[in-house]
This record gives C-alpha cells, structure tokens and sequence, in this order.
C-alpha cells in the first residue's frame, strides 16, 4: 500500500506548488461579504469541517483541492481544513452549514430534511468505477444535479461528490453464493442502522444485526456477527484483516462523500470564484474515484497474500444483481424519494429524467 500513498502525497505537492503557506483564524465569513483587500477585491478565509483525520487520503486530496483553489484565486479564497470532526459529527456540522455557521464541510450527508437524499444508498446503480464516475461525480449528471436541486433548497451548495470505496461484504467465515441474491444465507451480518443498507442486505439473502461501528472489530473477532457490509476492500484490509478470513467485491453500493457549502456564501461570491471552486472539487472527485479504485483492488490482493479468501464477481454476476435489486429492493424507495427521482429510477437507474 505504500507505493500509492506516496502517490497521493505527490499529487497534494503538485496541487500546492505556488500556493503561499497559511496560518489561518478560526472565524469564517458566515456573513457572506468575506473582505476587501488593497485591490478592492473580495477574500475569504473558509472553514472546512470533515470526519478524516489529517492523514487520511480523502483529507489528502482535499487539502490539494483547497491548495489549488488558493492559488487559481490569487490568495482570495484561503480554505483551512479542520479534521477528525472537531467542529462536531456529521449531523451536526451538516445543520451549521445550512445555517451558515461553518463554511464548507467534506462529510457524509443526512437525510433528515429532505428523504430524496437517500438516493446516495440505493444499491447497484453502478458496479464499475467508470461507471460510479459517470452516474455520481460528474457534476452534469442527472443523480448530481438532482443532489445539487434539494439541497440547494436547505441552503447548501454541492460542490462535489467523492467515491470513498466500492462496498463489499467483509466476513469471519467464508460465505457460498454471495453473488445469488435468491439463496437465504445463514450469515448474520452487520450492517448501518439506515433503511438503504437494510433493504440492500435483506435483499443480498442475509441476517442482519445492528452492531456500533466500534464494537464490529471485536464482534467480529468473538462470532457475535459473521460478517458485515458498509465498507469497501480498502477499509476492510485496513481496519478488519486480521478477523477476516473472506471478502466479497459485491460492490452494492459505492459509498459517496459530499463536498457543500452553505449557498448564501457561494452565491456571494464572484463569479470567477465559484467557477474555480466548482471546476477544482469536480477534478479532484474525479482523480480521488481513480484513487480509490487503485487502493480497493490494491487491498484485495493484499488480503489474498495473507490468505484471506477474495470472491471477484463476473461482470454478469453484477449485472444480474442489478436486475434482481430493480424488481425487489428499489421499488422500496418509492414514498422515500420524491415522485420524479422515483420514476427516473425505475426506468432507468437515475441515469436520466423519466
């Protein structure tokens, strides 16, 4: 895994070259008008809240992101990330950003106020990368510019969509069939507390069980659960290889973080500014969707040199995995997401309007 992180580092020294090293304040400019310089032209100094730690590669590829801002902006636009929640959890900063409180955050997003955003859980909209890049991240697509229509009616700004990992199944066992939807499977398997991974894992033929994410380590170890989904290859070879003896590429879902601001700042903003902003977060989501690709199949060969059984699906395994979930899973998410996005979904997998 070294080679890679060493990659990601070199791409946060190319995005920074030219930008002039900072000592920010704590203040944002949650009072949308930011300052005047000597040159009568608008700065800001930002607040960025996010769930990463410094180290993390998401918080790698955003500090780039936020780096190469500064530099496009002449220094007017200056971003300070603040990691590993300290400006509170994702609910919560999610609320302040509405608000206006915080600036910026790179978090998963709730549902609480609009249940059209659920859509970011519906398994099996894609089930390759490339894929994942067009349906999620490009910022013209029909799934993000629905993303960018409610929220925008919360007061918040998306300004990207980040693929953190193609999610699989982790197991303490190996599992037969997990690729045949149709088969009742003795496994019980933790899984989020949240209707879209129930639904996806009910519909995968498990047993599920509500574990925290701190406990699963020690679960898994003990048999309390055999298995569990919510994470990607990676995560499962960083956090979990030593209590898994089996991994299942099922890529039900690619696990997408979103990048917002709150909308009365953006709006206030030049032009020229929002441009750069925009155009630089979609870059990265783009480049970090290449990254993470290159960690998950990293990490599944890691884990099979350790011996840990990965089951690799065929491209038609997928492909029936999606028309499995089309008849029996997503017509649950009808009366959860709004009229249209439910008909566009059905007919065609959020790809374009119905």
């Amino acid at each position: 895994m070294k080679h890679l992180r060493k990659r990601i580092i070199s791409l946060v020294l190319l995005g920074a070259m030219g930008a002039s090293t900072l000592a920010l304040g704590g203040c944002g400019n949650s009072d949308n008008g930011g300052t005047t310089n000597a040159d009568g032209e608008q700065t800001y100094e930002l607040r960025l809240a996010t769930l990463y730690p410094t180290d993390h590669e998401m918080t790698i590829a955003v500090q780039a992101a936020c780096d190469k801002i500064e530099e496009e902006t002449g220094g007017n636009v200056k971003i300070q990330i603040y990691p590993s929640d300290q400006l509170g959890d994702y609910t919560s900063v999610y609320e302040e950003i509405m608000k206006g409180t915080i600036d910026m955050t790179v978090n998963t997003m709730i549902t609480t106020y609009d249940s059209t955003l659920e859509m970011l859980t519906i398994p099996y909209l894609a089930s390759s990368y490339e894929e994942a890049k067009e349906i999620f991240v490009d910022p013209d697509s029909y799934f993000f510019q629905t993303i960018l229509e409610h929220q925008r009616n919360l007061n918040i700004e998306t300004l990207g969509i980040y693929i953190a990992g193609a999610q699989g199944v982790g197991a303490a066992k190996s599992i037969a069939n997990a690729m045949d939807p149709t088969v009742k499977k003795s496994e019980l398997i933790r899984c989020p507390s949240t209707d879209g991974y129930l639904w996806t894992a009910e519909g995968m033929g498990y047993n599920t069980v509500t574990i925290n994410y701190s406990e699963l380590y020690s679960s898994l170890q003990t048999g309390v659960c055999d298995g569990w989904v919510g994470g990607g290859a990676y995560v499962n070879y960083l956090s979990f290889r030593d209590v898994l003896d089996y991994f299942c590429d099922a890529r039900y879902i690619f696990e997408q973080i979103v990048c917002i601001m709150n909308k009365e700042l953006f709006d206030g903003m030049p032009a020229e500014y929002q441009t750069i902003i925009k155009d630089t977060f979609a870059e990265s989501s783009n480049v970090f969707a290449d990254q993470m690709e290159e960690l998950d199949e990293q990490a599944m060969t890691d884990m099979e040199a350790m011996g840990i059984e990965v089951y690799r699906p065929t491209e038609q395994e997928y492909e029936t995995m999606r028309e499995y979930f089309r008849s029996n899973v997503w017509p649950n998410y009808e009366g959860t997401l709004d009229a249209e996005t439910f008909s566009s979904l059905m007919a065609n997998g959020l790809r374009e309007a119905a």
